[in-house]
């Protein structure tokens, strides 16, 4: 009898043993969160291991950078929120030092214009991977923006062929809307030619900024410049009171044009990279993305955005045969 009750007992231990085994292997560690309780924040553990301990971003030079840095305040805190790392914003006084900073890995991300950013994917391996919406609802057949030439009603410009014998500014030698397509309208159009279009003006700047090449027309510096016409729209409400603001005129546009991406770097771990073009597109399901986007009028959020969508910038430098290097140099 008491054989059989040991048997029996210990056939009891057993189960009980087997039973709470199974209870704790079942159960998985809880992983800590930058942000618990929102599934879009990264958690830690071996996918962030290769990640760089803080997210440096770039800004392209288009304005003042003060306040371009103002505008871009809520976008770090939105990302540090996300990502639950420190975002530090990196500002540069031309696009080339942009282009540079990536290829060199002092910056992981950036904002680059259409004609940089084929600057950037072929010397510094940058991805294109969203872009911003302006209308709510907006797809990316709401990405495009002009190139326009600006003057003041005084000077008597109307048409590029006046543009001869006078003063023009472009924003910086690898913008889009800034040089790039105002120097191929006044080629295409005028039957100039890379030879002689730059003598075709009495005298050719860049200024550093599609502000600075508007604030050089305003001041009668030039009488006439290339810029982009989302970005001098953008910058209207601090120039309005300016005394010549009224006689500000655009007086030709370019075709449309692909607007500018949002670029990673492509050598980074590609968990961190889906988790940055991630952190983008859900921007505008979050309170501090919504600040952001609703401050910049990106109402539509940001949508993905490839390589291919530029290949109309590509031809367009290759049709006037310019290279990287005649752009920069």
């Amino acid at each position: 009898m008491s054989k059989w009750f040991l048997g029996l007992l210990l056939a009891f231990l057993l189960v009980v043993v087997t039973a709470c085994g199974g209870e704790s292997a079942s159960k998985t560690p809880e992983v800590s969160s930058a942000n618990e309780g929102s599934e879009n924040v990264v958690s830690g553990g071996d996918e962030r291991s290769d990640w760089p301990d803080k997210f440096i971003f770039g800004l392209l030079p288009t304005e003042d950078q003060a306040e371009l840095a103002k505008r871009y305040d809520p976008l770090v805190e939105y990302l540090e929120e996300y990502f639950g790392m420190d975002v530090e914003l990196y500002n540069v006084a031309n696009y080339t030092a942009l282009i540079e900073a990536m290829a060199n890995g002092h910056i992981h991300g950036s904002t680059f214009g259409p004609f940089s950013y084929l600057l950037a994917h072929e010397r510094a391996n940058g991805e294109a991977f969203a872009i911003p919406i302006r209308q709510e609802g907006g797809t990316l057949d709401d990405i495009f923006y002009y190139a326009q030439m600006i003057t003041l009603e005084e000077h008597g410009i109307n048409s590029l062929k006046d543009i001869k014998g006078n003063s023009l500014a472009y924003a910086d030698p690898a913008s889009a809307s800034g040089h790039l397509f105002p120097k191929a309208m006044l080629i295409n159009e005028l039957g100039l030619t890379m030879d002689n279009v730059d003598d075709f003006p009495s005298d050719v700047i860049f200024s550093g900024s599609h502000e600075a090449s508007l604030y050089s027309v305003l001041n009668g510096d030039v009488k006439t410049a290339g810029v982009c016409s989302t970005c001098i729209e953008r910058v209207f409400d601090r120039v309005k009171d300016h005394k010549n603001f009224d006689q500000l005129k655009v007086f030709h546009e370019s075709a449309p044009i692909p607007g500018g991406p949002y670029v990673i770097q492509g050598d980074l771990p590609q968990s961190f990279k889906d988790k940055v073009k991630q952190a983008f597109l859900d921007m505008k399901d979050h309170e501090q993305g919504k600040k952001f986007l609703e401050e910049n009028d990106y109402l539509g959020g940001y949508a993905e955005v490839g390589h291919e969508v530029y290949n109309v910038v590509q031809e367009t430098a290759e049709a006037l045969g310019l290279s990287p290097e005649d752009l920069l140099n």
